[in-house]
């Protein structure tokens, strides 16, 4: 009857300590980044202003393409629905007249 208390993995060691883990490698590694950065914290945080400036405009342009492409499709869609529905309305009114046969493949009889 070997049970494992609640919390822990199959290798003994609970979530808390792996979470607490993580935490503190991340830390430690912004500390030695920040520690060996190649230039002030003022021009780094200048170039990651910019940087994040161009993702946003990168973004924005992404997202108004995607906006034009999609009212494209849907433009080209609802034309080819009109069409195949007239062309379908144009079919119904010949078969009501008895103009058309539905069997009808145009080879003779």
């Amino acid at each position: 009857m070997d049970e494992q208390p609640t919390g822990c993995t199959s290798h003994g060691t609970s979530y808390s300590a792996l979470t607490f883990s993580f935490l503190a490698g991340g830390i430690a590694g912004a500390t030695v980044a920040l520690l060996l950065a190649p230039q002030s914290g003022k021009v780094t945080r200048q170039i990651m202003g910019r940087k994040l400036n161009d993702a946003a405009d990168s973004a924005r342009e992404l997202t108004d393409r995607a906006i034009r492409r999609g009212q494209e499709i849907r433009e080209e869609a609802t034309y080819r629905v009109e069409e195949a529905a007239c062309a379908l309305a144009g079919k119904a009114g010949q078969e009501e007249r008895g103009i058309g046969d539905p069997t009808d493949d145009d080879s003779p009889a």
